[in-house]
């Protein structure tokens, strides 16, 4: 992430100001952004209030990542975006289309990553500073309760790379190109697994997520199943992408965060 580090307290000062003033001022010139190859990779651009549950987090205020908001206090991203930076430098942008501008932004009070995380376990919480008020453009997600079939269609959102080494889209970019894979194939494609990854296979090459993208959501009939965690080969090659199964550590984000049963989906 490019970008000097900033004053924390002046900054968090500032964040407070920026979510104030989001409630009451209308997002403008989502629509207006010069838009790029339409890729996340080869994806299509989202309208407002489509992903109400997409976040940036963010990182000294730059893009890093992208998360989802599963509560007013907490959002859930992969670890491998945040386990090695303080809270302190972390943010979350929540209600805007734009990877740079509008919507609310509010500061990390917390990190909490899964306690076994190493290249498995990719998954962790983010405690935020203050509540955050839910709009039409800013609403939580549900968590996935049990595994999806294989084959089923799959929605992937974000502000990630439009290619290999390409730059970050400025809008936000969704695709439905991605398909569930058993395990077994997805072994045999890109080499052993652990029970808590999800593979979501490409109809061909250029699809699925790319740097910025991780630990976006990967949603099925409007519940979150999986988290952006890595790629095989490179973005936008024809091998799966791996997602961290959300389905697998629902017990853990529900103890973690303050879900209840009756509101977690």
């Amino acid at each position: 992430v490019e970008g000097k580090m900033l004053n924390t307290n002046s900054f968090a000062k500032v964040l407070i100001f920026i979510c104030l003033v989001a409630e009451v001022i209308p997002q403008e010139n989502d629509s207006a952004v010069v838009r790029p190859s339409p890729r996340i990779v080869n994806g299509a651009f989202a309208a407002r209030g489509q992903f109400p549950y997409q976040v940036s987090v963010r990182v000294n205020g730059e893009h890093s990542c992208g998360g989802a908001l599963i509560s007013q206090n907490y959002v859930v991203t992969a670890a491998h975006c945040v386990s090695s930076i303080p809270a302190d430098f972390l943010q979350v942008q929540a209600g805007s289309l734009n990877r740079s501008t509008s919507g609310c932004t509010i500061q990390v009070e917390r990190v909490i990553s899964y306690p076994y995380y190493n290249f498995d376990n990719d998954i962790a919480l983010l405690k935020l500073e203050q509540k955050i008020n839910y709009t039409a453009e800013i609403q939580p997600i549900g968590l996935a309760a049990r595994e999806v079939a294989i084959g089923e269609q799959v929605t992937i959102s974000g502000w990630g790379r439009t290619s290999d080494g390409g730059p970050f889209s400025e809008t936000l970019k969704y695709s439905r190109s991605l398909t569930t894979l058993s395990n077994e194939q997805c072994t045999r494609e890109s080499g052993p697994l652990s029970y808590g990854v999800l593979c979501l296979a490409k109809q061909s090459y250029n699809k699925g997520f790319c740097d910025g993208d991780d630990g976006g959501p990967a949603v099925y009939r409007g519940v979150l199943i999986g988290i952006a965690s890595y790629n095989t080969n490179g973005c936008g090659s024809s091998k799966p992408d791996g997602y961290t199964k959300v389905s697998y550590y629902r017990s853990w984000l529900i103890q973690n965060s303050d879900l209840g049963e009756t509101t977690a989906g």
